[in-house]
């Protein structure tokens, strides 16, 4: 099964990694257990009783609540609420309080991924040393291109480490109290980049030496962006080495 965050969602779960990393770890752990059993598990599963079908909660530390939508095989984890996130981070404690245009975007989402949810992707993306997970993911379809649209016969996503950082780096500054892994230049953290060539039909991650010391993270990317193992390899590029830039 797939699991999607709402913007919403995931602007407050890196908040949250930002002010109490204990709290965003139990966050972490529910929401593999819902990608994995969605309806039972961690939490104390319930169905939202005020809302339409299909809405969901779990609880963790006490007080906070995971509301999430699940339908056919797939879940959107719609608000995150803790008491360390102040009230304008948090979704009303009510998910009837949710507007007509909120409730038609997560369905249109699931209608969207419905049947496609394990989609190979193409994108880019951070590592985080720390947290041992990948962040600042911008990642599309393959079957949303027809064509080439980078170098060599090869499909990437058109944005840029460099506009994604400072998007996200303005978001942490100015609504997550500046606490974030957006901290710094942008080349100072491990990343890379998916590609997918047509005519070899297979997929490259371009990567830099750093892979070489962070090994694990080869298999968070192929289940980030959904790669065929068989068909997908690691390949460096001098680029994308801890410190590089493009000039």
């Amino acid at each position: 099964m797939k699991l999607y965050l709402s913007p919403k969602a995931s602007y407050q779960y890196q908040t949250l990694k930002g002010k109490s990393l204990s709290y965003a770890q139990q966050v972490k752990v529910i929401l593999q257990d819902i990608k994995e059993h969605p309806l039972e598990g961690i939490g104390t599963p319930q169905r939202v009783d005020y809302a339409p079908d299909g809405y969901w909660e779990r609880r963790y530390n006490g007080s906070g609540i995971i509301y999430y939508f699940y339908e056919n095989d797939c879940a959107v984890v719609i608000s995150i609420v803790n008491e360390l996130l102040s009230s304008h981070e948090e979704l009303p404690a009510k998910l009837q309080a949710m507007s007509k245009e909120d409730y038609a975007q997560v369905i249109r989402l699931m209608e969207a991924n419905r049947g496609h949810a394990d989609d190979p992707k193409v994108g880019i993306f951070w590592y985080n040393v720390a947290w041992k997970e990948l962040f600042g993911v911008v990642s599309h379809p393959l079957r949303d291109y027809i064509r080439a649209n980078a170098s060599e016969g090869r499909i990437t996503c058109s944005e840029m480490h460099e506009d994604v950082w400072k998007k996200e780096y303005n978001r942490q500054k100015f609504h997550g109290d500046g606490k974030g892994p957006f901290i710094g230049p942008y080349e100072n953290k491990p990343r890379g980049r998916v590609f997918y060539l047509m005519e070899e039909d297979r997929f490259v991650v371009a990567v830099g030496k750093w892979l070489e010391e962070y090994p694990e993270a080869k298999a968070l990317i192929l289940e980030e962006f959904d790669l065929p193992p068989e068909k997908t390899t690691f390949e460096y590029a001098f680029h994308w080495d801890i410190g590089q830039r493009w000039m």
